[in-house]
């Protein structure tokens, strides 16, 4: 866009004015702004402020840093002179500032020394945050090891930082490389450590090594280092260049809230939050034949089953087997004999039927034939020695791999009208010389993950509103979000985690999905950026007839946690034939309460202690003074789940206000007692319970006072080693009245009158099973062996029991039990939880 001569004019008369007379520039909207000072012949930056200084942040600034390839002398803006009076000028809304950098002779000795630097900062009007990014370029092909877009000094309290993290000063400023891969250091310049994060070793990570190169031995206290390892630079008419990475500043609008103001910023750049149904058949066996008509029945099966409901399955995703493994992503042969034409037919019948298609994929070809490609030239990545322990893939990087699949993910999903990619296992590792980088871990990764970015925008040029979900081998930075709508949990697919004593093995599932939701987000002071909401989860697995006989208040629990998390993708790998009227009818009424609900849902953090140790936890969701809580109760005793009221768990509303909280599953009532902001919330859980509420600003009116249930019961141990329990069983039971007994590691026999009785459900421990490559960070030091038992005692209610166990060395018995209450007939609303326990509570006692 050119610019009318009289305005530029007016802007280089007030440079030159401001250059003269006070030896400074500052770049600004009407928000916030950047100061720098001429001095020894250079620019630097003395100041980040908002524009009425309340906000001043002074700064001793290197400007950048370069460090070559081999050796460790860097330069720095000390190394350069500024010779080009700095450039002011506008584009629409967006100001910039160019300065010019001009190394001094001794500089160019450096192998990594640009023959000219440019640095560019703009600015949004309205916006609360600056860019920055720079430019070398170079007279002939040079390397450039690592590349700091921000080195400076500054007092304050900073904390943060990390891969692909921002690091924060004194709770107002916020500082980072908007790139996934950026590396971003505070305090000493060195903090925290490679993978020094809490979170960063979690499940299925991604390791990288950058080998010391990331660490700088001359940093003062306070320095702050963003950077990144660019490699080799790139032809450019007649010279070779690096673009650096964008930096960014930003500052809060309130004092302590800057990650709340962190989010704010990231949502004027991320892909929006969308919610998204889709059907995936990797664990269906009944739907991996994609051949003709086929495919679309099974839809259409679907279809009459939901639609009643009024719930639409956005996708039909086929996963991994849809492809042709000895190509670059053509459709299988066996399936498509016309290629991307029949492919292009079964997406427009399931468009036609009210659906669409979408593709599991991986970008680097893992899991099909890499010796193929070898054989055609392609070139194949070389993994480190943490992804050495699985499959071979392609190196992104490679120039004919690169234009390949540059080409084809964008084609694929054009042709295919595609609404949906689940783009996997995504190593982006390579240390192999030839593929456009240096033989190093650093510079493969960034190489490889540049170019998975380009093939992400691309696709979604080519089609604009294509959800595209990012699995295996991400880590959790909030600049995926730019590229990606949702990241995997870093978790194994389907795991039972069985270190805490459970009789559902439903609960088992949703322990295992939970606790690597706890091990990221579980603690306060340390948890990522990335919305639990946006994470890919597995969704809700139903695929064994034999699942047709739980009970059904276990199957509602599993579906509740599930959505309670926020999950905006919703994922059903859900077969036919394992699932009754009943559940479908509750797995649809949980999807349409929670796309109610989704405002709340979206903003879900993590409350409470660790799942697979027997806590209670939960989700809380807040949107202005509303919140929807899903909790969970994993052991057998009555807890009570204390969950801040402010910022830490995403409230950001006044203290001191009054709040109430309507119970919504497993029944409808409002829960008796009253919460004031600012001060923690206490919630009592009953054992083995999963609970919905909803909570909102008001007093507490007509709350009935809870119930109190009373048990006459009594134990003894007898002479020869047994226990023995007098119980009166409870009259007044509905549905369930549960004897549990949980032993370490074996369980009693039991008698009851007398006479031996045997369980109608069994457990047993499963001691920290995690999936292989999943188990990083996550195994259980406090789990000993159990294994637990239930046995029906319904038909003996209202009477007197004795209760005889055999001597075993270590076991627990408690009872658990359904009791009948007074309540309004419930009258089924639309996008209600249906309160399938609604004339009962539940209580659990330990008898012995």
């Amino acid at each position: 866009m050119m610019m009318k001569s009289g305005l530029v004019g007016v802007i280089l008369l007030f440079l030159v004015n401001s250059v003269s007379h006070a030896q400074q520039v500052t770049l600004k909207n009407d928000l916030i702004q950047r100061t720098f000072s001429y001095s020894n012949g250079t620019w630097r930056t003395i100041a980040f402020s908002n524009t009425d200084g309340s906000r001043l942040l002074k700064v001793t600034s290197e400007e950048f840093h370069i460090l070559p390839l081999n050796g460790d002398k860097t330069l720095s803006v000390a190394d350069f002179t500024s010779v080009v009076k700095p450039k002011l000028y506008k584009r629409g809304d967006t100001s910039f500032l160019e300065i010019r950098y001009k190394p001094k002779p001794v500089a160019l000795k450096n192998p990594a020394c640009p023959d000219e630097l440019i640095a560019y900062h703009f600015v949004v009007k309205g916006q609360r945050f600056i860019r920055k990014n720079i430019k070398l370029l170079f007279n002939k092909q040079a390397t450039v090891d690592r590349l700091e877009v921000e080195r400076f000094v500054s007092k304050g309290d900073q904390s943060g930082g990390g891969r692909g993290e921002p690091v924060y000063v004194d709770n107002i400023w916020f500082f980072g490389l908007e790139y996934p891969a950026g590396y971003s250091r505070c305090k000493d310049g060195n903090f925290p450590a490679s993978y020094g994060r809490y979170y960063d070793k979690v499940g299925n990570y991604s390791f990288i090594d950058l080998e010391g190169r990331d660490i700088a031995s001359d940093c003062v206290p306070g320095t702050i280092r963003l950077m990144h390892f660019p490699g080799y630079s790139v032809p450019k008419q007649k010279q070779f260049q690096i673009l650096s990475k964008t930096s960014v500043a930003g500052f809060s609008s309130k004092h302590g809230e800057i990650k709340h103001d962190f989010m704010q910023y990231l949502a004027t750049l991320w892909k929006a939050p969308r919610s998204f149904l889709n059907y995936n058949n990797w664990f269906d066996q009944s739907a991996k034949n994609l051949k003709g008509e086929t495919f679309v029945n099974v839809y259409k099966r679907y279809k009459e089953i939901v639609e009643p409901y009024g719930v639409k399955i956005d996708a039909m995703v086929p996963d991994d087997g849809w492809q042709n493994r000895t190509g670059i992503w053509q459709p299988l042969p066996d399936f498509f004999p016309n290629g991307d034409a029949d492919l292009a037919l079964l997406s427009k019948k399931l468009k036609d039927e009210g659906t669409g298609l979408g593709l599991w994929l991986s970008l680097n070809s893992y899991n099909n034939n890499i010796d193929w490609g070898l054989k055609n030239g392609y070139r194949e990545a070389k993994r480190n020695s943490y992804f050495k322990q699985y499959n071979r893939y392609y190196s992104l990087s490679a120039t004919k791999y690169k234009e390949a699949i540059l080409k084809r993910v964008p084609e694929l999903a054009k042709r295919a009208d595609l609404v949906y990619f689940k783009h996997d296992f995504n190593e982006l590792c390579d240390l192999d010389s030839g593929n456009n980088h240096p033989a190093t871990d650093r510079h493969g990764h960034e190489a490889n993950l540049d170019v998975a970015l380009e093939v992400l925008t691309a696709t979604r040029k080519a089609k604009p509103e294509i959800f595209q979900n990012l699995t295996n081998w991400i880590w959790l930075s909030p600049w995926w979000l730019q590229y990606s709508d949702y990241l995997w949990m870093l978790a194994g697919d389907d795991g039972i985690n069985g270190n805490t004593p459970e009789i559902s093995t439903k609960a088992m599932f949703t322990t295992d999905r939970d606790t690597y939701i706890w091990r990221l987000y579980g603690n306060n002071q340390d948890r990522p950026l990335v919305p639990i909401s946006r994470l890919m989860t597995h969704g809700v697995l139903q695929t064994s007839p034999e699942d047709k006989n739980i009970p059904l208040q276990d199957w509602m629990d599993y579906v509740l946690m599930h959505y309670g998390r926020g999950t905006l993708l919703k994922e059903w790998y859900v077969s036919l034939d394992a699932m009754t009227a009943d559940q479908w009818k509750t797995l649809c009424n949980v999807h349409n309460w929670a796309k109610e609900h989704e405002k709340e849902l979206n903003n879900a953090q993590f409350v409470g202690g660790r799942p697979d140790e027997g806590n209670a936890y939960g989700y809380i969701g807040w949107e202005h003074d509303k919140a929807v809580l899903v909790a969970r109760n994993a052991g057998p005793n009555t807890q009570k789940l204390i969950i801040p009221f402010n910022d830490m768990a995403g409230f950001y509303g006044a203290s001191g206000e009054l709040f109430k909280a309507n119970v919504v599953y497993p029944y409808r009532d409002s829960y008796p007692a009253s919460f004031v902001s600012g001060k923690n919330m206490e919630i009592e859980i009953p054992g083995y319970s999963t609970m919905a509420f909803v909570i909102e600003k008001g007093e507490l009116v007509d709350a009935k006072p809870k119930d109190q249930s009373v048990l006459n019961t009594k134990s003894t141990k007898e002479q020869d080693g047994s226990v023995k329990t007098i119980l009166t069983v409870p009259a007044n039971v509905k549905g369930r009245c549960d004897l549990f007994l949980i032993g370490y590691t074996n369980l009693p026999e039991v008698l009851i009158n007398g006479v031996q009785v045997k369980a109608n459900r069994n457990t047993k421990a499963l001691l920290n099973n995690f999936a292989s490559y999943a188990v990083s960070g996550m195994p259980s030091t406090k789990a000993i062996d159990w294994k637990m038992c239930a046995i029906d005692l319904l038909p003996y209610a209202g009477k007197e029991i004795s209760i005889t166990y055999g001597k075993v060395d270590k076991f627990e018995s408690h009872i658990l039990y359904e009791q009948i209450v007074e309540t309004q007939p419930h009258v089924e609303a639309k996008n209600e939880l249906l309160p399938i326990a609604n004339d009962t509570r539940r209580y659990v006692f330990k008898l012995y």
